[in-house]
């Protein structure tokens, strides 16, 4: 069975009018940790972050802007602890230059970094770029927004060869989307166009030590789809593209968040609406024990929205201690569903949900819409859109000693919009030797978002 905590019951009036007062004469709390603002946005440096940061083997954070800059089309930003900060690159659109960075960066043994611009380029249709790390930009490849592709929105991915994967939003040979590659040497080619008759719009990809390559879809019928692709067996040959699996509403409905990959091969995801209650579900898709077997899909949990369970999850799950699952659910949870930490624990009767915490709009933060990492200590941390009086939380939930027993929640940090002190930190947050590093959209002291870190 299902662990469950007990629905949070609503507080009378005069305890809400009595938490309003507090709230609106408090300041931004922080607990047991450090919190500093590491870089404000003022629009000449960048503008509202949407994705999250990488971290260079010297603790330097980077990351994107989506707007703002020199030219006002977004930069590559650089921060550390120490309070430096610099733009890297402020994009200039055009023909030579990308405009509107989307989603994070990566970034390869040697430091350099690779993302995708939205915009920009000849055709202004979407550039993919290579920011040395001397700080020089290379813009690898420009979309001319036909068969080639158009607008990238996901986070690339990379294999040990140095060659970089990513998917269009629109473009291709029927409008919906491609799959490519972009080679050091910035060759360009399209792996799989998505035809009319299949849906598209894919999202970001993963990649397994085979070099097969795995990413979700919308599908023919709009409810989603799993697909592979797999490298050619002679080089310069076609790449094989498979659809895995097709979701249907019963079994899952728009697949989001990404999808991670286990040493045996086994894909994990979840979906955002779907299922038995349609309020999603967490799967696995099995790998075949031949090559082109079927694969099969094991619905791990099916979310129900009532008695403390959650609802939609939306930034995906993650493996941590061996072959658990974690992950957040946007809605569900208390009886006003402000959304839920939750933990899928594999036995031999199947996989059992446990209901870690419960969120609560009236006492804190709610609508956790980021995904969780963890630290060494196996403590986790995430971040709520939206709190109670002001613009989102980041917290942590401590890891109880003995199995079985409660996690302990501890508020790092509740954004103030209304004095200067961040709004909405949409991003999972990166953790590195217990440094937490993140970003918010918008607030700061020029409205415009901030990089933040919380360091013990």
């Amino acid at each position: 069975m299902s662990t469950r905590q007990e629905s949070i019951k609503p507080i009378d009036i005069l305890m809400f009018l009595a938490a309003v007062v507090i709230a609106l004469l408090s300041s931004p709390v922080v607990h047991a940790q450090s919190f500093s603002v590491m870089l404000n946005f003022a629009g000449s440096n960048g503008s509202s972050p949407l994705a999250g940061l990488v971290m260079d083997a010297n603790q330097n954070i980077y990351g994107t802007a989506n707007s703002g800059g020199q030219h006002g089309y977004g930069v590559v930003f650089k921060a550390n602890r120490n309070g430096q900060e610099a733009v890297v690159h402020s994009f200039a659109g055009g023909a030579n230059d990308g405009a509107y960075p989307e989603d994070s960066l990566i970034i390869d043994s040697a430091g350099n970094l690779y993302g995708t611009t939205f915009n920009g380029g000849p055709a202004n249709a979407g550039t993919v770029f290579k920011l040395s790390s001397k700080g020089i930009i290379h813009i690898l490849y420009s979309f001319a927004g036909g068969n080639d592709g158009a607008n990238p929105i996901a986070r690339l991915a990379i294999d040990k060869n140095g060659n970089l994967y990513g998917t269009t939003s629109a473009g291709g040979t029927s409008g919906n989307g491609t799959v490519f590659a972009v080679s050091p040497a910035g060759k360009h080619t399209v792996l799989y166009s998505f035809g009319s008759a299949e849906g598209g719009g894919p999202r970001g990809l993963a990649i397994d030590t085979e070099g097969n390559l795995y990413g979700e879809a919308n599908g023919a019928d709009s409810d989603g789809q799993i697909f592979e692709l797999s490298p050619p067996s002679i080089t310069g040959g076609p790449w094989t593209f498979s659809s895995l699996y097709t979701f249907t509403g019963t079994n899952g409905d728009d697949p989001n968040g990404g999808l991670i990959v286990d040493p045996r091969g086994n894909l994990y995801g979840a979906t955002f609406i779907g299922g038995t209650n349609n309020c999603g579900l967490v799967f696995e898709l099995v790998k075949p024990a031949t090559q082109g077997g079927t694969w099969s899909e094991n619905v791990l949990y099916n979310f129900t929205g009532i008695n403390g369970d959650g609802a939609q999850p939306f930034g995906g799950v993650i493996f941590h201690g061996g072959n658990h699952l974690y992950g957040t659910t946007a809605y569900g949870g208390n009886d006003i569903g402000d959304g839920t930490v939750f933990e899928l624990s594999p036995g031999s009767n199947g996989w059992t949900e446990t209901t870690l915490y419960q969120f609560d709009r009236n006492t804190g933060g709610f609508r956790p819409e980021a995904g969780v990492v963890f630290d060494h200590q196996g403590n986790l941390y995430s971040t709520t859109t939206f709190a109670a009086f002001n613009g989102g939380e980041v917290f942590q939930l401590a890891a109880p000693a003995k199995q079985g027993a409660p996690w302990a929640f501890t508020l790092l940090y509740d954004f103030d919009c209304a004095t200067g002190g961040g709004c909405s930190p949409l991003s999972t947050p990166v953790n590195k030797g217990n440094q937490l590093y993140g970003t918010a959209y918008s607030g700061g002291t020029a409205g415009a978002g901030f990089v933040y870190g919380i360091i013990p």
